[in-house]
């Protein structure tokens, strides 16, 4: 599954699951998180995360 991670100021890159919940990882508390929590922490920030239609990728 891949996953378009948007910024808020014009910074926008697609990434897989596994290059996400490292984001998160960055962003959040720091230790092993699941999908779902990653999205929850680079949202908690400001950041927009869209699961992506294979048409798109």
């Amino acid at each position: 599954m891949r996953y378009l991670i948007d910024t808020s100021d014009g910074f926008r890159e697609r990434v897989n699951e596994e290059e996400l919940i490292k984001w998160g990882e960055s962003f959040g508390i720091g230790f092993e998180m699941t999908l779902s929590e990653a999205i929850e922490a680079l949202e908690n920030i400001g950041y927009k995360v869209q699961q992506l239609e294979e048409k798109e990728i």
